[in-house]
């Protein structure tokens, strides 16, 4: 099976894949970029890809969401992945012998308490978590180190000098798996993502959310963007959950009157949610 990711081997999203796909022989395919991923995915040159679709820290990633409606790419699962970083060095350096640590501008803010405690560390951005690892060992770098994940350092046979230095240890990353539209789907869903834009009339949205109230649906999030070409007019992407599989298609029924449109980007099995011990930061 082959599925595609953004990023190197070792990044979060090669976690993802290997976590939402642990059951299958796996053949990753490395995309430097989202865009070029969801093309693939559309053209039917993967199996599946994994995108990163929302952050607890970053919030939701727009553009993303924009690639799946523009590739009419179709969900078919989600999974979470608690996002550990690490400082990774070559065998045998130490901390204090540091002057430069490359990773992901966000891995970098995500890490500052401890980057903080170490002002002599000059920081450099780098396009990507893991691929800073393979940076440092190429370029023979002992004075240097990169963050990111485990995995990464075991990719490239580097030393682990730091575990877990990121500042919020409550750090989940959501994952979409996806492949190109298809009718149908294997077993009865849980959830779907749904992409709708209300009639330009009062009180629109507000129908939308009563129905999906009286038909025991829960939405799990919403997020506005833009429609391309329509300044101020604003589609919804909401995910929702329920219990019976009629109620579901019961509101979708009811919100017909009071929605443009409504595309379902994909009806798919729950991903298990990461739980949360209040006591953690």
């Amino acid at each position: 099976m082959e599925v595609g990711i953004q990023g190197v081997l070792g990044s979060f999203h090669d976690q993802a894949a290997a976590k939402y796909f642990a059951r299958e022989d796996l053949e990753l395919r490395p995309f430097n970029d989202f865009r070029s991923l969801a093309k693939s995915i559309q053209a039917k040159e993967l199996d599946y890809g994994v995108m990163a679709i929302e952050n607890t820290i970053a919030g939701s990633i727009l553009p993303n969401y924009a690639l799946i409606n523009e590739y009419d790419l179709e969900v078919v699962g989600e999974v979470y992945i608690r996002i550990e970083m690490n400082l990774i060095v070559n065998p045998g350096a130490k901390v204090e012998e540091l002057n430069q640590v490359f990773s992901h501008p966000m891995a970098l803010l995500q890490c500052a308490d401890f980057l903080a405690l170490h002002p002599q560390i000059k920081l450099t951005e780098y396009e990507d978590t893991a691929d800073s690892v393979r940076l440092i060992k190429e370029s023979q770098l002992t004075n240097a180190a990169a963050i990111a994940s485990k995995k990464a350092a075991e990719l490239f046979g580097m030393e682990v000098l730091h575990e877990n230095i990121e500042t919020n240890k409550l750090n989940y990353t959501r994952f979409l798996i996806m492949k190109s539209r298809m009718n149908g789907h294997t077993a009865e869903p849980e959830k779907a993502s749904l992409r709708i834009m209300t009639k330009h009339d009062p009180g629109r949205l507000s129908d939308v959310l009563v129905a999906f109230k009286e038909h025991k649906i829960n939405m799990t999030k919403i997020q506005s963007m833009p429609v391309l070409g329509q300044p101020y007019r604003y589609a919804f992407n909401v995910d929702v959950v329920w219990e019976d599989y009629k109620d579901y298609q019961s509101a979708l029924k009811a919100i017909e009157k009071s929605a443009e449109l409504i595309k379902i980007h994909g009806e798919y099995k729950k991903g298990v949610m990461p739980e949360y011990d209040k006591g953690s930061r």
